[in-house]
């Protein structure tokens, strides 16, 4: 749920009684009034009405649902389950302590430092499972040095592991050059990764540790890992007021955007690096860009605009705004200009816009059949078809880099929020969480393996979680409450 946003009031109102009429809203000052006016006069000279949404792919079968749930008497979403399917196939794989090969102290631990990061990153993965090191009890350290010809294989192949991974470093004034070597254990050989070696400080030790895991995770799946990459989400503070913050794939190396004290919410990526962010205040609600420290305020409604979603292919931010009616999905630059309205739909609610990875579709909510669901939408405004059909409230849709998936937030009966996904082709839809306190707010990974959500299942306030694309292997990103609507940078 995009939180403190009115375009959500305003659905909520509506999964009560979508009879409940709506406030009306003033009309926006745009920054560049002649660049709102021309599209405006654009607008209303092509005559563009919007047409009737088209069913969407699997209608049929979520409709199926849907009566299932009502003839039984239950929330139709209960019908759909967490489905685990068959066992996971994951590598068995031991990190020992790195070697330190001469006299000089590590006082900084960058050894340790180093192997920590690496056997974390690897269990959060899903596609690894770490052997503790604990049980490596069977190898004698004594004998093993960083040749090849000294690993004992056959004492690692009684440990368990399918795979080992070595590193060995020089330290001298504080910087290390790190070695790494991985072998397999099965075939008795080892297996040259493009990973050569490399220079290492207090500073970088995470990065480095993280950049070694991407190559391992490509060298088995074909595509490099995503560790080390930026997570964006809104932190609660004193007096309801929000800070951006953003930190690492696995929670470390937090960083806090310095902005005007206020309630900043809503973080997303923006062009080169920068970031977006609606800004609630009580003259209205806008879009801001933040860069290098300086902040740059890109609408100016009077009414209200909020949840920035940059696309970098066509460099285009779409949003939700309202000018005199309802909320409407807008585009413009992503410097604010030529300002282009994409849903005409004023007797409705249209909010939460998510491109699709092309930049020629969008993925949004509106409550044109009376209740909130997912409706996709051509860039320029034609071909709406509703994509959800199962369930009464499904928002904060999220598309992913593949395409093929939208991941999104549904309640059910009981006002509990899941995590859901549907295929933009099929209509299948797939339960993600479920039954672990509120789940909402998914934002894919940048090579769509993984989706990052926030969850209240260790207490009233949320924080953030990571989850493989099927759902397994969820992982707590931080114990600090108060975190919400993160957004990968991808």
């Amino acid at each position: 749920m995009m939180y403190g946003t009115k375009p959500h009031i305003l659905l909520m109102i509506l999964a009560i009684s979508p009879f409940c009429a709506t406030p009306g809203f003033a009309a926006p000052v745009d920054p560049d009034k002649a660049a709102a006016q021309a599209a405006d006069a654009a607008l209303t000279a092509s005559n563009k009405i919007m047409d009737a949404p088209e069913d969407g792919a699997g209608a049929s079968a979520q409709i199926a649902i849907q009566n299932e749930g009502i003839a039984q008497n239950v929330d139709p979403l209960s019908l759909i389950t967490v489905t685990p399917g068959g066992p996971p196939v994951r590598i068995p794989i031991a990190v020992p302590e790195s070697m330190k090969i001469g006299e000089s102290s590590d006082e900084d631990s960058l050894g340790r430092t180093l192997c920590e990061v690496i056997r974390n990153d690897l269990s959060m993965s899903g596609l690894f499972e770490v052997i503790p090191v604990e049980t490596y009890g069977l190898v004698d350290n004594t004998k093993e040095g960083i040749a090849p010809s000294t690993i004992q294989f056959d004492s690692w192949y009684n440990v368990g592991a399918s795979v080992l991974v070595k590193t060995h470093y020089t330290i001298e004034n504080h910087k290390a050059s790190f070695g790494f070597s991985v072998y397999n254990i099965d075939a008795a050989k080892e297996v040259k990764i493009d990973f050569g070696d490399q220079n290492v400080s207090a500073a970088n030790v995470r990065a480095v540790a993280h950049q070694f895991v991407n190559k391992l995770i490509g060298f088995y799946t074909g595509i490099d890992g995503v560790f080390g990459t930026r997570i964006l989400f809104a932190a609660q503070e004193r007096n309801n007021h929000r800070k951006i913050k953003a930190f690492d794939t696995d929670g470390a190396n937090i960083a806090v955007y310095k902005i005007p004290e206020a309630i900043n919410v809503m973080p997303e990526w923006g062009p080169g690096g920068t970031m977006l962010f609606t800004q609630l205040t009580t003259k209205g609600d806008n879009i801001f860009q933040y860069q290098d420290g300086e902040l740059t305020q890109l609408t100016d409604f009077e009414g209200w605009a909020s949840g920035a979603d940059y696309c970098p292919r066509n460099g285009k931010i779409a949003f939700t705004g309202a000018r005199e009616q309802n909320s409407n999905i807008f585009v413009m630059n992503a410097d604010g200009t030529d300002l282009q309205q994409i849903t005409d739909l004023n007797d409705f609610i249209q909010t939460s816009p998510s491109w699709s990875p092309d930049c020629s579709r969008l993925a949004f909510v509106s409550n044109y059949s009376g209740k909130p669901q997912i409706y996709i939408i051509n860039a320029d405004g034609s071909g709406m078809r509703r994509l959800t059909y199962v369930g009464n409230y499904n928002t904060t849709p999220d598309w992913s880099p593949s395409g093929d998936l939208i991941a999104f937030t549904a309640r059910d009966e009981r006002n509990v929020f899941d995590i859901f996904t549907i295929n933009v082709n099929t209509g299948e839809v797939v339960r993600l969480t479920q039954d672990q306190g509120h789940n909402r707010e998914p934002s894919w990974s940048p090579d769509g393996r993984y989706i990052v959500f926030e969850s209240t299942r260790d207490g009233k306030q949320p924080r953030l979680y990571l989850m493989n694309q099927d759902g397994r292997w969820q992982t707590r990103l931080s114990a600090t409450p108060g975190l919400r609507t993160p957004t990968w940078h991808r």
